[in-house]
């Protein structure tokens, strides 16, 4: 604002002559040779951010910027202090960025378990801010299958298909989300996709406000949820089947995990030729979908893996063959994930027989491309390791810990019991070497036979979730 009108008038007058001789008379720019004031740079978050790590110990990966100005170019040689406000330390406590614009330092984080926050600065810059998480102070125990005891929104407590998926710093809501659907005795008309959340990956409930569940059909029946949290719009992404006469692939968003969008079809294939998908998304313009070609679904002899593509997890490609090949079971329901710490995909999946889809065992598989797979010869998990899951093992999930180098599992299966297949969900956390010793120990003949032979002596229902 100008406080020339404050003057006495003749002084007014001398001022208002003199200002244009003065602001040109120097060295600013005058009329049409002014010039714009640069867009301010920034600090942007390279890598490192929403890690889990222990209190008073160093994160398992280092936390990363790169500096960048105005008009989004790396900056070298920028001066960049790391700030630790959860009480922890950062080292070193100042960097200076490379050549590419780049810093890194090592966070050891705070003795609190609660949300941990650092920050990254250099003058003349936006802030960064990184977040971290610990576990609950009652963890759970490693390698003890507990079952989850879940409010459905049908009051039956019968679930199947869990995923799980974790958020990012920006997200001001629960850090961890399950999503599920009810499936009480096999009723495909209520298996409609429900979202819980939970501080300890055991105990998990509808987020407050929210209606279970999210999403139901007005055709056909919804199963298979798959959820990923979207950084770009601050959202939770839930991809799920639709099942008609056709295999139609739907998304809904939400920017609190309680209001979602009006679902929209992203993917169509005949049916069962597009079971269970699972999106990836490794950047803005990368999206990966694997998904179940299931031949004519249970009764059918086999069942394969295709590989889907897109630009902004929305508009996807046609379907390539995965080299997906596990001995004695064909995938049925899989669930994949990237692990960045350890720069490969890891795929689980419940293992098919011919002629039907009662599943007996879990299996994983891991990949540096998505496309070329190593599997392994034994099951995670096979039936009947709790009474809960005595007869079919099913579609789960899983989350990775590097810094315990922990890998938690959510599984799904079902007993017979009364002529009616009555399903559950429970949770396992291991220790990943053990975990990967179980799977690379050699699988007897016999015991893949029994596992094979078990699927087909139960009752064969129409088709499965």
């Amino acid at each position: 604002m100008s406080h020339t009108p404050w003057l006495h008038a003749p002084m007014r007058a001398l001022v208002q002559l003199a200002s244009p001789l003065i602001l040109c008379g120097g060295m600013l720019a005058c009329g049409h040779d002014r010039v714009a004031a640069p867009a301010p740079g920034r600090i942007e978050i390279a890598g490192g951010n929403a890690q889990h790590g222990v209190p008073g110990q160093p994160l398992a990966l280092p936390i990363a910027v790169v500096v960048r100005d105005g008009s989004g170019d790396a900056v070298g040689d920028v001066h960049v202090s790391w700030l630790a406000d959860d009480g922890g330390t950062i080292a070193p406590g100042e960097s200076i960025t490379d050549a590419s614009g780049r810093a890194t330092a090592t966070w050891t984080l705070g003795a609190s378990r609660e949300a941990h926050r650092a920050r990254a600065i250099a003058t003349g810059y936006s802030v960064a801010q990184f977040s971290a998480t610990s576990p609950a102070e009652v963890e759970l125990p490693f390698d003890v299958i507990t079952p989850l005891t879940l409010e459905t929104y049908d009051r039956s407590g019968q679930t199947v298909h869990p995923d799980f998926v974790t958020t990012g710093p920006q997200w001001t809501h629960a850090s961890d989300y399950l999503f599920l659907t009810p499936y009480p005795n096999g009723n495909a008309v209520l298996e409609n996709p429900s979202i819980y959340e939970s501080l300890d990956f055991l105990n998990w409930s509808a987020p407050g406000g929210v209606t279970n569940p999210i999403a139901a059909p007005q055709e056909g029946y919804f199963s298979d949820p798959d959820a990923l949290f979207e950084p770009d719009h601050n959202e939770l992404w839930l991809y799920f089947r639709q099942v008609t006469q056709a295999n139609v692939v739907r998304l809904t968003t939400s920017r609190d995990g309680v209001t979602w969008s009006t679902s929209i079809e992203v993917a169509r294939a005949p049916n069962h030729q597009l079971i269970s998908p699972s999106v990836v998304r490794r950047g803005p313009n990368e999206w990966l979908m694997w998904a179940v070609n299931g031949n004519v679904g249970c009764t059918g002899a086999d069942a394969t893996v295709e590989l889907r593509r897109s630009m902004n997890g929305t508009v996807w490609s046609n379907a390539e063959p995965v080299a997906l090949s596990q001995p004695g079971v064909f995938p049925w329901h899989i669930d994949v994930e990237w692990i960045p710490s350890l720069s490969e995909y890891w795929a689980l999946y419940n293992g098919k027989t011919a002629g039907t889809c009662t599943t007996g065992a879990v299996y994983l598989a891991t990949s540096p491309d998505g496309v070329h797979w190593r599997t392994y010869p034994s099951p995670v998990l096979a039936q009947g390791a709790i009474p809960e899951l005595q007869d079919i093992v099913y579609r789960s999930t899983f989350s990775f810990d590097a810094a315990a180098d922990a890998v938690t599992l959510w599984y799904s299966g079902a007993r017979f019991n009364n002529s009616n297949y009555i399903w559950r969900s429970a949770v396992q956390r291991r220790h990943r070497a053990d975990l990967f010793a179980t799977i690379n120990t050699p699988t007897t003949l016999t015991a893949s036979k029994a596992i094979a032979a078990s699927a087909l002596r139960l009752p064969q229902p129409r088709d499965f979730p």
